[in-house]
């Protein structure tokens, strides 16, 4: 076995391991399948069942290891400190290697179990791990999808890993894939397996201790929205690489950054990500250099332009994960890991990058009574996620930055009124908060709304908010700056009434297309939340890439008629979709009694449309309107006729829309 890659200056030459002394198989079990808390077997048909020729024995004899690794010379970055594992020209040379790779998968996946169960993290049964006896081992599908194009895997089974996780007591599935594609000359991976790169598998591992420890009271994971699921893919890395330096086999000398690279093995020892982990704010290494040319590590403001089509969950990633080697730099592993974790058992569901500082924060009440919140937060304000940062709720793309330690003195009232912007009339019962306040270690600086639609927040401690907000009902949510006085200040707000909410008594009553609930169902473009929205298919329901878009549509049905004002839409991707899958081309129509239809506007939206809410004009067809036809024409693939069926966009398979309102009066 490799404790981190094959050839890797340490932790890089197989060694042999007794899996039944490990505790990684009890005595009398025979194949890798009858692990402890692992079940791996090669699944190459990704059929997701073990079948004949796909199982892997147990290894070894009385006298010798089994399964050595055959290095490859298929590809010019093959080489003695990155091995290659198979040929990408040669249909099934992955069958040379099929069973250490299995082997490898089955010892990575065993050993991180037990790292992960013992102190400080404390991954146990009862915290919600993966077991045999528990019934949910990790199901380990390696080289998975090796055979789906003759020999060879076809372009959706490599250069990639994937961890499903569901509640506790159900097996979750991880798949490790081969990488360099063989299709595409110009891949940049060496020719090698997911499972032989330690920070991949661990990457993947920590996917399931994220998404069975931020759950709802029914154990379902809340990492639905793009920073609760940016903040997953950070932690996966972070927990990867914070293993791997703690034992040895990852260098890190804390006299220069840029050393800390996930995936480094896949690219000969280049970066995986846009930059390493280990990269402080305006560092001038040569792997901390943003992809506008500026000196990194990141800061809060950078978020929306972390990836080429704004931000994107694993872009998302890299700057919560320097965030967290910032920490571990200041307190190192154990206190570091120790809090992190303690953090994600107290965060609320769904949280926002904001969310995990105050539980952070919070942690350290738990952990060391408090005795570093100063230093904490002095880490977070160097970041942009000080005292004054705000973010809306995790779906927010467009946080606000702030580099302040919390101020002192004594707090101030914050009061105000919320009114109908149509009619006047108060909003009852609305949520009114200071975003990045309202939640755990930081204070909870919000109220509810009378009758009379008066609010009123006490203790607010003086300046700059950036972001102050109103949520209530069937209303939009607005947000806004504000300044707290030392004497007290008053802001009031002005919703308009979203007639398609379902909070307020809309519906969807018909739809075209699949439905992929739970998680991307039509009803999800009408609830309100930018974190979640409504995914279909651009072709057929089966999602097979095309560049020829079957439009796709929903029927809102609204609680009274209306007279439509204005519409406004969020086209964004959502589902875990890039940017390509964001609604492009939309019509939309109206109607009095669901059967007769007209079109009250159409258009098309772009990149600079998506993460936020975009007004539409009708032109027309807007008086006594009962119901709603909203169309998704075509995805942003930027020529879908040329880019598509078989182009690297997403746009060419899904098409999603995150939220539509309605604004007007009876």
């Amino acid at each position: 076995m490799t404790d981190y890659y094959p050839g890797a200056a340490k932790g890089g030459t197989q060694r042999k391991v007794n899996f039944f002394k490990a505790g990684y198989l009890q005595k009398g079990a025979q194949t890798l399948q009858d692990g402890t808390s692992v079940n791996a077997f090669a699944d190459i048909n990704d059929d997701d069942l073990a079948n004949a020729g796909e199982t892997v024995r147990v290894p070894g004899t009385r006298t010798t290891a089994e399964y050595r690794l055959v290095p490859f010379a298929s590809n010019p970055q093959c080489s003695a400190a990155f091995v290659c594992t198979w040929d990408p020209a040669t249909a099934n040379s992955w069958r040379t290697n099929l069973n250490q790779d299995v082997t490898q998968a089955f010892y990575l996946a065993s050993n991180f179990h037990n790292y992960l169960g013992s102190s400080p993290i404390g991954f146990t049964a009862a915290a919600g791990n993966f077991e045999a006896k528990g019934s949910d081992p990790v199901l380990l599908n390696a080289i998975d999808g090796a055979n789906t194009l003759d020999g060879l895997p076809d372009r959706g089974h490599v250069d990639n890993a994937n961890m499903n996780t569901p509640p506790d007591g159900t097996p979750p599935t991880m798949q490790m894939y081969l990488f360099h594609n063989p299709a595409d000359p110009e891949d940049p991976f060496v020719p090698t397996s997911s499972a032989n790169d330690a920070s991949i598998l661990y990457h993947e591992y920590t996917h399931g201790l994220s998404n069975r420890l931020v759950v709802d009271a029914s154990g379902n994971s809340t990492l639905g929205s793009v920073q609760a699921r940016g903040m997953g893919e950070g932690w996966s890395d972070f927990y990867a690489m914070d293993y791997l330096v703690a034992k040895g086999f990852q260098p890190n000398s804390g006299r220069r950054d840029g050393e800390v690279k996930v995936g480094t093995y896949t690219v000969a020892g280049g970066l995986f990500r846009k930059e390493a982990m280990d990269c402080r704010v305006g560092s001038p290494a040569s792997n901390c250099v943003a992809l506008d040319g500026t000196q990194g590590g990141y800061t809060f403001a950078d978020f929306p332009n972390l990836g080429l089509r704004g931000p994107e969950v694993h872009d998302i990633g890299e700057f919560w994960a320097q965030v967290l080697w910032d920490v571990r730099e200041r307190f190192g592993h154990s206190r570091t890991i120790s809090l992190v974790t303690r953090a994600m058992e107290l965060s609320p569901p769904d949280p926002s990058l904001l969310d995990m500082r105050n539980a952070i924060l919070q942690a350290d009440q738990v952990v060391n009574r408090g005795k570093d919140v100063d230093a904490l937060w002095r880490i977070f304000a160097t970041r942009g996620m000080g005292w004054f940062a705000g973010v809306v709720d995790a779906a927010d793309t467009v946080p606000a930055e702030d580099f302040h330690v919390p101020p002192t003195g004594a707090g101030a009232t914050l009061q105000g009124t919320v009114t109908d912007k149509l009619t006047g009339a108060p909003v009852p019962n609305a949520l009114v908060f200071i975003a990045g306040h309202d939640s755990g270690y930081s204070g909870d600086y919000s109220d509810v709304t009378d009758a009379q639609g008066k609010y009123s927040i006490d203790g607010v401690l003086p300046g700059t908010y950036p972001k102050l907000v109103v949520a209530g009902g069937p209303y939009e949510i607005l947000n806004q700056a504000v300044t707290v006085a030392p004497g007290g200040s008053t802001v009031n707000f002005a919703p308009r009434r979203d007639w398609a909410a379902a909070a307020g008594g809309g519906s969807i009553t018909a739809f075209n297309g699949p439905d992929f609930a739970p998680a991307c169902t039509p009803p999800y473009a009408i609830d309100l939340s930018q974190g979640t929205g409504w995914g279909s298919t651009t072709g057929d329901n089966q999602g097979t890439p095309t560049n020829t878009p079957i439009p796709k549509f929903i029927v809102v049905a609204l609680p009274a008629a209306v007279n439509i004002s204005t519409f406004s839409v969020d086209p964004s991707q959502t589902c875990g979709d890039p940017g390509s899958a964001a609604t492009g081309g939309f019509r939309i129509e109206t109607s009095a009694n669901g059967t007769t239809w007209a079109t009250a506007a159409e258009g098309t939206f772009g990149a600079a449309n998506r993460g936020r809410y975009n007004e539409v004009t009708p032109t027309g067809n807007t008086a006594g309107v009962k119901f709603v036809k909203f169309w998704m024409l075509s995805p942003q693939v930027p020529d879908i006729a040329t880019n598509c069926p078989n182009g690297p966009f997403a746009g060419c398979q899904f098409m999603d829309m995150m939220e539509l309102e309605v604004f007007g009066t009876q």
